[in-house]
């Protein structure tokens, strides 16, 4: 394929989801303005640690078999077998249910100790009891988000995740006003069963052969190749998981709550910044990679293509973060947030490491190498991730946390892509080195302008960089697919 027609489908895609992930992404802020309005700093540290939760509790009981699930699906709908399609979207349907109930299990089982674990009392016994119900069907939208992701339906994908984030925003206003805390729980568990019935319609219409039968022995058999994957891949997830949660415990601990609320809700705004990025690496760069694997040569066009793309996307996004840092918290969080703004900017530094970081893992899971992704990306990426924070919050307070999360993205970016150098033979091109190191100097140049100059010095600064990063970015992007020539056709009259 064309490099050039390969560059504008990854366009097209990032297009298509990222439209719809943006309009999401909104709903996400607008759901933790209010949180941060009605319940302040306290309210975002207690909605950080039930996310949380959910997650370990999902990472646990999944053993993987979403992220090794989409690999082996996206492989099977590339050859066009719709046979083998069929049998392997059965089986990993039984598994999606077993997890589910897995999960469930465990949040009602362990509800009071999670309840003592993370606030030293059992008031929140209650809430985690909840939460069960989300974990179940948090489980169950995770294996029709593996569907429609495997399947390359990212339209189908997109629409759910619309149509089920603005549903849920509409159900949780009333409820966090109705039942105060509480409501937090009851929200993030509606959220889930809505997401989840969004998401089976739209997987309904994925054509298989339903007169195929599958025994329950057969399903062990198909099964245990994607469970010897996910299991490793789950240990991975709950590592990652992990470390956010003892972050958070231990913030809570040798901080107070309220400090959990500050870093959560900053971090938060980074994380949905590049929410986009996250969600089309996964749903269309990690399928499409898996899909090619045994061709090095496609492997590495598709990665470079990818990295260009993703890095002049973020880097916009990072000069603005870090231009407009007073007025983002303000207008997504609270005026009480604002002495955050310091470690928001820091914060912002890591985001195109990140994205480069995320890359290289997704290139070690197509390879399906179990091993190096256990210990490169979840045992030496975010125990050193989880080993600085600690650090860094014990000596700077929550500044710290916003260093360390720089050096930490920096330093592991940097060991995972000597990693795939060495085991897969893959290396950056030239080209998008040198346009890396454009956008890097952009970003530093902005941040050293609002850490030394003030006031209209600063505002001249700041807007030259902010133009300059943005047509940088088209220009890059215009030079693969001639994007402003195209647009100027759809904007030209027709007659």
């Amino acid at each position: 394929m064309d490099k050039r027609v390969s560059y504008k489908k990854t366009l097209r895609s990032t297009v298509i989801f990222g439209g719809a992930q943006a309009v999401q992404m909104l709903i996400t802020i607008v759901r933790a303005k209010i949180i941060a309005v009605l319940f302040g700093s306290h309210g975002m540290g207690i909605n950080a640690i039930f996310q949380s939760t959910v997650s370990i509790i999902n990472g646990f009981s999944s053993f993987g078999i979403f992220q090794s699930g989409v690999r082996d699906i996206s492989r099977e709908f590339e050859n066009g077998d719709k046979t083998k399609l069929t049998i392997i979207s059965f089986v990993f349907k039984r598994m999606v249910v077993l997890s589910a109930l897995l999960g469930m299990l465990v949040c009602i089982v362990g509800a009071f100790w999670f309840s003592k674990m993370a606030f030293q009392n059992l008031d929140y016994s209650v809430h985690f009891l909840i939460l069960s119900i989300g974990v179940f069907f948090n489980a169950l939208s995770n294996g029709e988000t593996v569907l429609l992701q495997g399947t390359r339906n990212l339209t189908g994908l997109a629409k759910a995740s619309l149509i089920g984030a603005l549903t849920s925003l509409l159900f949780s206003v009333p409820l966090f006003y109705y039942f105060g805390v509480l409501g937090i729980a009851i929200a993030i568990t509606c959220s889930s069963l809505i997401l989840f019935f969004s998401q089976f319609y739209c997987s309904r219409k994925i054509k298989v052969n339903k007169e195929i039968k599958v025994t329950f022995k057969e399903s062990i058999d198909l099964a245990t190749p994607i469970l010897k994957l996910g299991t490793i891949l789950m240990i991975g997830t709950v590592i990652l998981t992990g470390f956010t949660y003892l972050t958070n415990i231990f913030i809570g601990r040798f901080g107070k709550i309220e400090d959990v609320g500050f870093f959560q809700g900053i971090s938060s705004i980074t994380t949905q910044s590049i929410a986009i990025i996250i969600s089309i690496l996964a749903s269309d760069f990690f399928p499409r990679l898996s899909a090619v694997f045994f061709d090095r040569e496609k492997v590495k066009d598709t990665v470079n293509q990818q990295c260009e793309l993703v890095s002049i996307i973020i880097t916009p996004i990072t000069v603005i973060l870090i231009v407009f840092a007073p007025i983002v918290v303000k207008l997504l969080l609270s005026t009480e947030f604002l002495i955050m703004v310091p470690m928001l900017r820091l914060l912002a530094l890591s985001l195109l490491f990140k994205g480069i970081w995320l890359i290289m893992s997704y290139v070690i899971l197509a390879n399906g190498d179990k091993k190096s992704y256990l210990i490169y990306d979840s045992i030496i990426g975010n125990g050193l991730l989880f080993v600085c924070n600690i650090l860094a919050y014990r000596f700077w307070g929550l500044e710290g946390l916003a260093l360390s999360s720089f050096i930490a993205s920096v330093t592991i970016s940097i060991i995972l892509t000597i990693v795939v150098k060495i085991k897969y033979k893959f290396f950056f091109n030239k080209g998008f080195l040198r346009i890396l190191f454009v956008l890097i100097l952009l970003v530093v140049l902005t941040f050293l302008n609002v850490s030394i100059l003030s006031r209209w010095p600063q505002y001249c600064v700041s807007f030259f960089l902010l133009f300059l990063s943005l047509g940088y970015s088209l220009f890059i992007l215009n030079k693969s697919v001639n994007f402003i020539d195209k647009v100027m056709i759809f904007l030209k009259p027709k007659i």
